[in-house]
């Protein structure tokens, strides 16, 4: 998937990552840190990596979605975050993820892609609204949300800088009210927004333009003193002009 840096990037940038698209592509590519960076930050990203990684492996082989399989991908999402993977609060909810998963996933079509990208929606908000797991709900709900598209030969959804706190928002105001339509409405609306130019990520400062200097008063003629019968001397007459 030659998206997986973006989706890493834009993942970790809603959980509070301040790293640019690309100082992620240099951490994920080749290892490099970025100065003035947290270790916390660059380790979400690389454990996203390989958590996204084991994901489209499975999708490939087209392994069975188990409750024993999301933990295994928590386990690496998670690495860092201080938590077990295993230790889960409600494993129902968890089995209800797979089988939602594997109802969409034996069906690969374009004429399925709308419900396809309806139930990897249907993935995210439960494990948001649910939070099987001490920590990183959200961006696990976002990780299995993607294993599902991939599986499904879908394009993934990513959530674009723009859209971060309206997603943000209506994640919350869904979660807390219990109504996932809510969100899989708005996810449906914004399923494959098209990447953003730079220009459009940031907010750009207008430049003041400098004022234009003002034009120099023609010097005054030197006052005539009176009485003096000192005179101009005359203007040479003017030369016509040469047509080219």
């Amino acid at each position: 998937m030659d998206k997986v840096f973006e989706i890493v990037q834009a993942s970790a940038a809603l959980e509070g990552s301040t790293l640019t698209p690309a100082e992620c592509d240099r951490l994920l590519a080749a290892g490099v840190s970025s100065e003035g960076k947290t270790i916390a930050e660059q380790l979400l990203c690389l454990n996203l990596r390989a958590a996204y990684d084991k994901c489209f492996l499975m999708a490939t082989s087209r392994e069975y979605w188990s409750v024993y399989r999301l933990k295994s991908i928590a386990a690496l999402a998670l690495r860092d975050a201080g938590v077990s993977a295993n230790d889960v609060s409600d494993e129902k909810v968890l089995q209800k993820v797979c089988d939602i998963a594997n109802e969409k996933r034996l069906h690969v079509s374009s004429d399925a892609s709308a419900e396809q990208y309806k139930a990897s929606f249907e993935i995210h908000y439960l494990v948001s609204q649910h939070k099987p797991w001490k920590a990183g709900n959200n961006y696990i709900g976002r990780l299995l949300m993607n294993y599902l598209q991939y599986e499904c030969r879908l394009e993934p959804t990513i959530i674009r800088p723009s859209k971060r706190a309206e997603y943000q928002r209506i994640l919350g105001t869904a979660t807390a009210e219990e109504i996932g339509e809510i969100f899989v409405s708005y996810m449906s609306e914004h399923c494959c927004d098209s990447p953003e130019k730079e220009n459009e990520t940031r907010s750009v400062t207008p430049a003041v333009p400098k004022e234009a200097a003002a034009p120099k008063a023609a010097p005054k003629p030197a006052p005539t003193t009176s009485g003096s019968s000192t005179r101009s001397p005359p203007r040479p007459p003017r030369q016509p002009r040469q047509r080219r």
